[in-house]
This record gives structure tokens, sequence and C-alpha cells, in this order.
């Protein structure tokens, strides 16, 4: 669950009909939410707990990834950034905050690529025609029945009204991702795992649930903070620096924040806006290829898999 609110209630410039919505993404795959895993098999410690593997299971993807795997990409939240795009300078500028690397959509094809895996049902499915919003064609309740990365909350803002004495509320953009992550995409162990059974597998993860917050005014990004959990991880969302129509959009500061869950834990969002539960379960599902083998199969796959080893 990804939440997109202003940095605290008293904001309510930030509109959901800016390009704040496509403000984040995931840095190259669901693989980022994933700082560290345990594993042990039938009593036996396999895999020791060692932290930030997802920057070594990134370097996996881009060196062993071609473009015959692509259609697997949009699966587990994947395309690779064009290096080109990454800039860096020492004063804010329209592209990101002094001494802050930039992601620019307008330039970088994989962040606009990793965008467009989540779907807005109030977007255009005809360029140019703005009556053609996918709405027509699914609704949102639908959308979230479906195993794909939606746009689950839009509300606006509301400004307070002594008269009427209405709460300042923030406007609230949530994203419902539906992430795969692959076994053998963790680690090369369940890569190389042969037909089993009678195995007895313990799995720990440790999730890179963060908070973000980034200033925007005048077409610059004047600041860019994170926020972690106790360990030391990394912040999975990465930050579309400039994309078209932020030259016109008052300032503010944008706070996101990511969890593995449908519900929104951060404070001070939750203190903001109207948040709602989005279209993801509670819990990770764990899904294991099952091979049911006729006898004499079954009997000669084991016998010829069998070595013996002085």
């Amino acid at each position: 669950m990804i939440t997109l609110t202003p940095d605290g209630a008293s904001n309510t410039t930030i509109s959901t009909a800016m390009p704040y919505m496509k403000a984040v993404s995931f840095k190259q795959s669901f693989l980022s939410m994933i700082n560290s895993i345990t594993v042990d098999l039938n009593g036996q410690s396999m895999i020791q707990q060692n932290q930030l593997i997802d920057i070594y299971n990134h370097f996996r993807l881009l060196t062993s990834e071609s473009w015959t795997s692509q259609n697997r990409w949009s699966t587990i939240g994947f395309y690779p950034d064009v290096s080109g795009a990454g800039g860096f300078a020492t004063v804010d500028s329209k592209f990101a905050p002094a001494t802050t690397t930039s992601n620019n959509s307008n330039l970088n094809i994989g962040l606009s690529e990793r965008l467009q895996y989540i779907v807005d049902d109030t977007g255009e499915t005809l360029d140019g025609i703005a009556t053609s919003s996918l709405s027509n064609l699914i609704s949102k309740t639908e959308l979230s029945k479906l195993y794909v990365s939606h746009l689950s909350t839009k509300t606006a803002g509301v400004s307070a009204d002594a008269l009427t004495n209405t709460l300042l509320v923030s406007p609230v953009l949530q994203y419902s991702v539906k992430a795969t992550i692959m076994l053998k995409d963790i680690h090369p162990l369940f890569e190389v795992m042969p037909i089993s059974k009678s195995l007895n597998f313990k799995i720990q993860i440790f999730w890179n649930n963060s908070i973000a917050t980034a200033t925007h005014n005048n077409n610059i990004w004047t600041g860019q903070t994170s926020q972690f959990r106790a360990y030391n991880g990394t912040l999975p969302l990465m930050l579309n620096n400039y994309t078209d129509g932020f030259a016109t959009a008052p300032a503010g500061t944008l706070r996101a924040s990511v969890y593995v869950d449908d519900t929104c834990y951060d404070t001070t969002q939750r203190t903001a806006g109207t948040l709602a539960t989005g279209g993801v379960g509670k819990q990770v599902e764990l899904h294991v290829q099952a091979v049911q083998m006729l006898p004499d199969i079954e009997s000669n796959y084991a016998q010829n898999h069998l070595r013996d080893v002085s």
C-alpha cells in the first residue's frame, strides 16, 4: 500500500488532480521491499540474515534479465532505468534537490514504464480524449477484485470553514500494489532447488516499510527526507522529480509511505486525510508449484538423482 498526502493536515494545496499522483514508483522492482531474509530447512539454517539484499538482487536482475524475458517484468514491477537520466548537482533545480540524485520520468524510460504498471480508473484510455476514462470499461470495485495494481483511493482536500465548522482535510492518493516477488529472485538457493518432497521450510522476511517527504516550490524541489524502520533498511520508493504539470503546481511538501498491508500506519498521514482500506490482502501469500508424479516415474527420478560424495 503506497499512500501519498501532503506532509501535515494544514496543507490542502496539493490537489489530486495535479501530477503528484505520478510522483513515486518502486525502485527497479518489487524486490526493493525486502531488506533481508532468513531461511531454515528441516531445522538447519540455510540462509542467514544479511541486510540490504535488495541492492544485490537488483544487480542480479540487471545482469540476468533480457528482452526475451520482458513478459514477466510487469509482474515483478521491473524495468531497467536509463543511466543517462540520473543527474547530480549541488544546487536545487526542477529535477532534484541539491546534492540529491535525480530521477526524471521525461528522460528515464524505466521510471515511466514502472509508473504505467499502476492503473488509474479515471485515466484516459484514448490519448487526448477526456471522456475515455477507464471507469467506462471497468469500475474501481471490480478492479480491486483483479490481480492488478491500481489507484484505490483518490480524495480531494477540504479547507477549514469557520461558518460550517468544516475540518481541514488533506487530499489523499493511495495505490494498491499487487506485488509479486519470485523466490528465485530473492536468493539463488531457490533457483537451484530440485523437485523435492517432505521438506519443512521456515522463511522470515524483513520488509522495507518506509516513509519519505519531498518539498516542491516554483518548479523546484527544495528538500527530501526518508524514515526507515528500526533496522538499517533502504527506501523502496523512487521520487519522480519532474513531470509535465509541476510548473503550475502550488508549493507544498509531499509525504509518501509504503507498507506491506492494506492499511497505512503512518501517524502523520492518518491524521492528515481520510485514508481507506486498499484492495490488497492483509497477509502475504506464498505460492509454491506442486508436481504430482506417477509412482514409477517418481522412483526413476529419485534413483537417477542420487549421488554419492566421498
